[in-house]
């Protein structure tokens, strides 16, 4: 998230939190939030696309809360960006499953919502009343979904994971790197990522099927590590077909399993990717040869026998493809990528920068499509920029629904909406540690 460059969502201190969505695909129906990073943004995802989703914390408030990096570097449960990211648009309440006065109230709002979201060690929900036996006695259509490294069942159920450990034993960590410094994970947590949109997708398939099911719920069995596998593309073909493995090519371009020419090249300001040669490789070769050759850059690539080999894609020996790289390597680092991707497309060479955030932010053709929606926060008196939806709904669209919640901000008018309690009720219940 980056500071307010575009329209903001300003609300007063009175202004309600969520903003309402009435037109969301799934308007009306309710989440229970009772996860970590394996499911926040699952719920949250439910939540812009129109269900009313609870936040259920512990009194202190979720563990996530003090997930780095922080804004201004000031370590507090109102200033995690990990906790805005995952949690924008989401009521709070706070309720200790421990204590089973604390269960009885969950299982009240069970009764009253549709999924449950929750990330247990498997054999573990049920202690805090959140299996999927307990609930669908409060709510026979009730959905659970239960997102965990490996599964409910097999030999690994209860073995701990983070996102790197489901992106090393999902494959994809394989995928990435090369082979001077070995398989590395991607900088972001992707198996969290894969998982909670796996997570996503379940719930909304299994609201369907429960509506032509006589409303019944079902449960929602979701393994970091097949989501990760579920994300590998053709890999697992190749070694079934080939019997090879397809490796972290690093700058290099990889098609079955077979390191071929490189695609990554270093410009002046940044990096750029190309087709196969930059472009030189294949018809329209002529023109990015005479590119470079009015730059002085081409070598012996604007000769006569290089034109026609490359132009006609014969094969080239190690050490020609090494030639041809080595030109474009030098011809690249002497000007600035934007310069090259625009010169080289007015070619027909299929040329593209490759972002960094900064220039994602940035972006004009994200701006130009509103993806980049600024929410304000209140209680910090600033705006911020955070990701809008990867699609666009024409008739049910999805809505950003305005900042995290603060520990339980939500508990008085949750309890008192869904379940008829008064203020001094709630106030008891508080006294006791219940809430």
């Amino acid at each position: 998230m980056a500071r307010n460059q575009y329209n903001t969502l300003q609300m007063s201190n009175e202004a309600r939190l969520p903003l309402p969505h009435p037109d969301g695909p799934l308007a009306g129906y309710r989440v229970l939030d009772f996860a970590d990073e394996k499911g926040q943004l699952c719920a949250r995802v439910l939540g812009e696309l129109g269900a009313d989703v609870i936040k259920v914390e512990p009194r202190g408030g979720h563990p996530t809360r003090e997930n780095g990096p922080f804004f201004r570097d000031e370590l507090g449960p109102l200033t995690s960006l990990y906790w805005w990211a995952m949690n924008a648009g989401k009521r709070s309440i706070t309720c200790e499953l421990r204590l089973e006065q604390g269960r009885e109230l969950v299982r009240k709002l069970v009764a009253a919502s549709d999924i449950v979201i929750e990330t247990c060690e498997p054999g573990t929900a049920r202690d805090f009343g959140l299996d999927y036996e307990t609930l669908r006695e409060a709510n026979p259509g009730i959905i659970v979904v239960s997102i965990t490294p490996f599964g409910q069942t097999g030999p690994y159920a209860k073995l701990k994971a983070t996102d790197i450990v489901a992106s090393a034993m999902g494959g994809h960590m394989h995928l990435n790197g090369d082979d001077e410094n070995g398989p590395v994970r991607t900088t972001v947590p992707q198996a969290y990522a894969q998982a909670n949109f796996h997570g996503a997708t379940g719930a909304m398939i299994a609201l369907y099927a429960r509506g032509v099911n006589n409303g019944m719920g079902q449960h929602v069995d979701v393994s970091m590590q097949e989501a990760m596998a579920n994300a590998m593309d053709h890999a697992q073909q190749t070694w079934d077909i080939r019997h090879k493995n397809s490796r972290g090519p690093g700058i290099y371009r990889e098609r079955a399993g077979e390191r071929i020419s490189r695609y990554l090249y270093e410009a002046a300001d940044g990096w750029i990717t190309t087709l196969a040669n930059g472009g030189i490789s294949g018809p329209r070769g002529n023109g990015i040869i005479d590119w470079l050759e009015q730059h002085g850059a081409a070598r012996d690539l604007a000769h006569d026998n290089w034109r026609l080999k490359l132009t006609t894609l014969e094969p080239l020996t190690p050490e020609e493809q090494a030639y041809v790289e080595e030109t474009l390597e030098l011809f690249c680092r002497q000007h600035p990528k934007d310069w090259l991707v625009a010169e080289a497309q007015a070619r027909g060479g299929g040329w593209a920068p490759v972002y960094s955030p900064r220039e994602i932010v940035e972006a004009e053709q994200l701006k130009a499509r509103d993806y980049w929606v600024s929410v304000h926060h209140e209680d910090l008196g600033e705006s911020f920029i955070y990701p809008g939806a990867p699609f666009k709904l024409s008739r049910t669209p999805w809505k950003q629904r305005g900042r995290a919640p603060h520990v339980g901000e939500h508990t008085t008018e949750v309890f008192d909406e869904l379940l008829g309690m008064g203020e001094a009720e709630v106030k008891r219940l508080r006294t006791r540690m219940v809430i």
